[in-house]
């Protein structure tokens, strides 16, 4: 997985590399914009447009390695969400004149936005499970995954209910703490 250094400095030759920093940004560039006042359909266009942006002009500056993108993609979308609520008040009031609705789409972008964090996290999610000691490992796809029940998962171990709980619980801490940290 490249680092945002690096994607910027590939994005130069290699245009594909600008998925690495869409789908590590994107749902939470979107929410930024949200919380900035931006409506969900406007947010997830101005973030498309931000995108848009990196890949025909290119990343002028030089990050270091460990730097973060973040900052520039905040920075440019929040100026492009500025320039976009100014239009779109020119639009409404022309809208408003014409008699015509604006059409939203708000539930498809709730999906892509879930979609998005889900695969982002899947691959977090299967490395912190793998780096789970076997017995924790075994415990957890048991419980949670397979949905097979403590008493079950007791049985088949030849252990104590009580154990089979402290590995599930202990499991998904290590796997919380370890997605959290980064260090997945």
């Amino acid at each position: 997985m490249l680092s945002d250094a690096q994607a910027l400095e590939a994005l130069r030759s290699d245009p594909d590399a600008i998925c690495a920093l869409y789908d590590r940004y994107l749902p939470d560039l979107v929410r930024f914009l949200q919380r900035t006042g931006a409506t969900q359909e406007a947010a997830w266009d101005v973030a498309q447009e931000t995108f848009a942006r990196l890949l025909m002009r290119g990343y002028r500056g030089k990050l270091a390695d460990g730097e973060s993108a973040w900052p520039w993609l905040a920075v440019t979308s929040r100026n492009l969400l500025r320039d976009w609520q100014r239009r779109g008040r020119a639009d409404e009031r022309a809208r408003q004149k014409l008699g015509l609705s604006a059409v939203g789409c708000d539930g498809e972008l709730d999906d892509a936005l879930l979609r998005l964090d889900a695969s982002r996290q899947r691959n977090d999610i299967a490395e912190a499970l793998g780096s789970l000691p076997s017995d924790q490992h075994d415990a957890v796809v048991g419980h949670v995954i397979a949905e097979t029940d403590y008493a079950a998962l007791a049985a088949d171990a030849r252990e104590s209910e009580q154990t089979m709980r402290s590995r599930v619980s202990r499991g998904l801490r290590s796997m919380r703490l370890r997605i959290e940290e980064g260090t997945a």
